[in-house]
């Protein structure tokens, strides 16, 4: 999960290719790593009430989930709110949970047939009476949302039905003393359980970790800049051919531009943010000296 957002921010500082994260095999990848997610979900749910549906504990655990669903929400519509994330994984998490409680006390070929119609249902059951916004997350609509995290109900709660039948087919044999008692001693293993015990953490705060890591790196080998100026330079050629400028005389006084802003410590006019009246005046001055002498 970790390298595959890594991906999308080497992408986006422009250290990959910007379609490296949604090539085919990467794609694949990250599904590998969501129906894996889920599947333990599954998993995890009937070890935790093997001997019965704890509802202290679920409920406990339910709302610790949907809280993080909400405030992935929340944080990716005030950060990108035209791919804001309303039914991510932690969505879909919360709501197969639900689903798929009762088929904790199921013979395991209830939760096996239960995935078999999750998984199926979208092959089958796909109408455009699902297209309302309302309904739209169970994944049975014939469009797709745009958004950063898409997890619809079906299929992917059919690897948390998929999860609980798996693990009551095989309880006898995870379940018996010696494998239940036992805890790491070495390093590896005890860093791996005490990730596994911490998953919702970690999911939630290392994309601003990462992301901010190579931020901070961006700032301070400049690269940020560069970054800036060569997105300036493209917008600003686009712009300067579609008012019917030539392609060399565009891409020559875009240039200029670009010197006489670093030049007059403006390098803030290339990321396009908020300038104060002395800026723009300044910036007004840059681009009508570049483009008068063209």
């Amino acid at each position: 999960m970790a390298l595959y957002h890594l991906s999308w921010d080497l992408a986006y500082f422009r250290i990959i290719a910007a379609d490296f994260p949604v090539d085919p095999p990467m794609r694949i990848f990250s599904h590998g790593v969501a129906g894996s997610f889920l599947l333990l979900v599954g998993v995890s749910l009937t070890l935790a009430h093997s001997a019965g549906i704890n509802w202290c504990g679920f409920l406990r655990r339910l709302a610790i989930v949907g809280a993080a669903a909400a405030a992935v929400s929340v944080a990716t519509y005030a950060l990108e709110p035209q791919q804001a994330i309303f039914f991510g994984i932690l969505h879909c998490i919360a709501v197969a949970s639900l689903l798929a409680l009762p088929l904790v006390g199921a013979p395991f070929w209830a939760a096996l047939a239960a995935a078999a119609l999750a998984f199926a249902a979208p092959l089958f059951s796909v109408s455009s009476a699902f297209d309302s916004p309302t309904l739209v997350w169970l994944g049975l609509s014939t469009w797709t949302p745009q958004t950063l995290d898409w997890r619809p109900l079906f299929p992917w709660s059919g690897f948390v039905f998929l999860g609980v039948g798996l693990a009551r087919l095989a309880s006898p044999r995870i379940t018996f003393p010696a494998l239940a008692t036992w805890r790491p001693v070495a390093f590896p293993w005890r860093a791996l359980s005490w990730a596994g015990r911490h998953s919702l953490a970690i999911y939630l705060v290392h994309q601003p970790i990462l992301f901010g890591a190579l931020f901070a790196w961006a700032t301070f080998t400049g690269l940020d800049e560069r970054l800036s100026a060569e997105g300036f330079v493209a917008t600003c050629q686009s712009e300067c051919e579609a008012g019917g400028g030539q392609p060399k005389i565009c891409s020559d006084a875009c240039q200029c531009v670009v010197k006489g802003l670093r030049n007059a410590d403006l390098s803030i006019a290339m990321r396009r943010d908020d300038l104060t009246e002395p800026q723009r005046e300044g910036y007004s001055k840059i681009v009508r000296a570049c483009t008068a002498t063209r």
